[in-house]
Order: C-alpha cells, then sequence, then structure tokens
C-alpha cells in the first residue's frame, strides 16, 4: 500500500480524486462528482440503499444562512445545472472540514463532526470540554470510501459491512472514557461506492436492475477472465487495502481535530473532578485556619501531582481493572460485594500516597481510606481507593512544605 496522503482544504476549490472524480467545497456544501457513475451504498438523507450517482453532497448547517431550507438549496443548484444527474445527500453536519486517505485501490474522505475541544487546566494538564456540556457532545466520524474497482452488488455490501465493523473495532479499541464512548458516532454518516464501468445509462431514468443483472456479473466475470485476474486474490487485496485505509483515516481525522484524551479526562468519567478532590481532601481537617490559602495549595499538589508518570500509571491500573472485573470480563472473579480479601486496591492507594510525599503519606493514606470522605465514598471498590491515597499524599505534601 503506498504511503497514506493526509489533506485538508479550507478554500473553495476543485479538485481531482482522478481522472474521472472531482470534489468542490466552500463553507457550506462539500460536492463529489463523477463524470461517469457510482455504485454507491449509503446511508444518507436522500439515499435508497444502493444508488447509481453521479454526485454526493454533505451540507453544513450553514446551508441556512445561503438557503430557506435543504429542499431549497437542491432545486436552486438542480435550476442551475450545477448538480446534474442523481445524487444522495446528507444535511446539517456541523462543519464539512474534510480529510482524504489515498491508497493503492481506495480513497476515504472523512468529516469530523465534534464540539470538544482541549482546554488549559494548568500548565501542562488538558481535558476536553464541550461547550454544550459532556452528555450533550457529540464526536461522530462520517465517511465517504471509494473503491476504484468495478463491484457487483453482492461485493460492494460485502465491503460496506466490513467499513461499518472496522470503524466500531476501531473505537472501540481505544477504549474512551465511557462518558465520551456514549457520545461517538451517534449520527455519523457511510458512504461506500465503487465504479461503474462505461455503459449507455439515460440519466432522466436510471435503471438500477442493470447491476443487479446477471449479465453485468457475467460481464465482471469475463472482463477479470481477460486481463487474467484472479478473482478471489483481488477481493483479498481490496479488503486489506480497505482495512489499513480506514484505521488510518480514523487516526489522522481525529489528530488533526486535536481529539486525545488524558488522566483528567479518564477522572471525569469517574465522576470524579479536582474540585471534590478538594473538598475530600479539607473535610477531615479540624481547626484549621486560612483554609481558602490551603485549599489552593491543594488544588495546585493535585494538579502537580497528576503530571506524575507513575501516579498516572497507577490511576489508569485501577480503573481498567476496575472496569473489567465490573464487566465480568475475567472468569474467576468477582467483586460486586466489594470482597475483604481484595487488597491490591489499597497496595495501590498507598503506593500513590507513596510517590506523592513517602512513608508519611502511607499513614495518611489509611484515614482517608477508611473515612471515604466526600467523593471518596461515592466511587467503586478499586477507584476509591487510588482517590484515597492522591488526597492523602497530597494533604501530606502540602502540610510538608508548610514546615
Amino acid at each position: 500500500m503506498k504511503n497514506a496522503v493526509n489533506k485538508k482544504k479550507k478554500n473553495s476549490s476543485k479538485n481531482q480524486i482522478n481522472e474521472k472524480i472531482s470534489f468542490k467545497r466552500n463553507s457550506f456544501l462539500f460536492h463529489l462528482n463523477n463524470s461517469d457513475y457510482f455504485l454507491a451504498m449509503s446511508d444518507l438523507n436522500n439515499a435508497n440503499g444502493i444508488d447509481i450517482v453521479k454526485n454526493i453532497l454533505i451540507f453544513s448547517k450553514k446551508i441556512k444562512k445561503k438557503y430557506d431550507s435543504f429542499e431549497t438549496a437542491i432545486s436552486t443548484m438542480q435550476e442551475n445545472k450545477k448538480l446534474v444527474g442523481t445524487y444522495i445527500s446528507q444535511e446539517n453536519w456541523e462543519n464539512i472540514d474534510y480529510h482524504i486517505e489515498f491508497s493503492d485501490k481506495i480513497q476515504i474522505i472523512s468529516f469530523l463532526n465534534t464540539n470538544f475541544k482541549l482546554e488549559n487546566v494548568s500548565n501542562n494538564l488538558l481535558m476536553n470540554k464541550s461547550e454544550k456540556g459532556f452528555f450533550n457532545g457529540k464526536i461522530d466520524l462520517g465517511q465517504i470510501i471509494i473503491i476504484n474497482e468495478v463491484l457487483s452488488p453482492k461485493d460492494l455490501i460485502k465491503y460496506y459491512k466490513i467499513a461499518i465493523e472496522t470503524k466500531i473495532k476501531y473505537f472501540e479499541y481505544l477504549k474512551l472514557p465511557e462518558h465520551i464512548q456514549n457520545i461517538v458516532n451517534n449520527k455519523e454518516f457511510l458512504v461506500v461506492t465503487s465504479i461503474i464501468p462505461e455503459m449507455q445509462i439515460n440519466e432522466k431514468d436510471i435503471d438500477l436492475s442493470i447491476v443487479f443483472d446477471e449479465n453485468f456479473e457475467k460481464f465482471l466475470l469475463e472482463e477479470k477472465n481477460y486481463l487474467n485476474i484472479d478473482k478471489n486474490k483481488e477481493k483479498d487485496e481490496i479488503e486489506k487495502d480497505l482495512l489499513k485505509t480506514i484505521i488510518q483515516s480514523c487516526n489522522n481525522s481525529l489528530k488533526s481535530a486535536n481529539i486525545s484524551f488524558g488522566i483528567l479526562d479518564y477522572m471525569k468519567a469517574e465522576g470524579v473532578s479536582i474540585d471534590a478532590l478538594v473538598d475530600a481532601g479539607m473535610e477531615l481537617l479540624v481547626d484549621v485556619n486560612d483554609s481558602q490559602r490551603l485549599r489552593k495549595k491543594l488544588r495546585k499538589q493535585l494538579l502537580k501531582s497528576l503530571e506524575d508518570l507513575n501516579v498516572i500509571a497507577l490511576i489508569m491500573s485501577a480503573i481498567r481493572c476496575e472496569d473489567d472485573f465490573l464487566r465480568n470480563r475475567i472468569r474467576e472473579v468477582d467483586i460486586s460485594d466489594d470482597p475483604s480479601y481484595l487488597y491490591t486496591d489499597e497496595v495501590l492507594g498507598i503506593a500513590i500516597a507513596n510517590q506523592i510525599a513517602g512513608t508519611k503519606a502511607t499513614f495518611n493514606f489509611k484515614r482517608y481510606d477508611e473515612e471515604k470522605p466526600g467523593i471518596i465514598a461515592k466511587l467503586g471498590p478499586m477507584v476509591d481507593d487510588i482517590f484515597a491515597g492522591l488526597v492523602a499524599g497530597c494533604m501530606s505534601k502540602i502540610f510538608e512544605d508548610d514546615d
């Protein structure tokens, strides 16, 4: 496979995918056109499952600023002869910034629709935030996949299924924070296309039955026999190419949009915030003067400790382990009643406290583990101890600095 090429265009222009396929993009429209025809399978609006089309349209929400409605935009383009032939379309996409991955036989045009952005929490810690809040956030990856081969409908359906399964497995493999995973690809779209060979097609009355006709299947077989092409080998090559290019496309799309996740995002997934940890830390203090100063010091120390690779590793170990246990991924393990003989959680909590402030912090951990102040009492059987260790270590550290 050739090295994948990642492209992003922002100005309105016409670009060539190959000698037959071109696209134009402006602030409200991405228009893909084939001078011949696509055999396309999609879940887009105005699509019929499998279609023979010349045009694929992706509209952003900005379309409403130029036209009264989506339907008006289509009819106006048809009247102005900017839209010739059949089409399938998608409306109300947040934006239509795009990336293209090229390989030997496949091009994938990806559109990432998200309202998340990274914000600085401290000098070295970032957190993903949505202006509409996490539960109203969205990360949708729409894709148009072009397979530069003549395929039968049966093969097109097969590759469509492979594309869907690969995309699902890719996002499962990422093991995103749960609150993020829940809002990923709820409104994405997928189009998989192949090439229709040159033949007489009446644009006014395109008959989809031609690609389901036995003569079409015979044409494909004869063409491949004439070219001495091993049909099964060719299918294997397309499938391998498709898998690699989809993964590369997903990687580059997330990377280009600066979508990544750090320790604060995984803490958020557990329902743990820095403010909640500060509250828990202060709860066990009595007769303390200047509590506001201590709160500021504790917050600063928590953020500093969360930059420590070893602290991150210990926290993530407990989070991942508890998730596996609670989802019954390990046959021999049942922690539904928080068994007393499970002490590894305390070992991890002690390790975190010790990493931050040494031996004295391990004794402080015992207080926070037993009392479970604030947010710590609301956490799971393993996660509660690691955050007790984090708070205990940071509390010991700030009083050490005061001395």
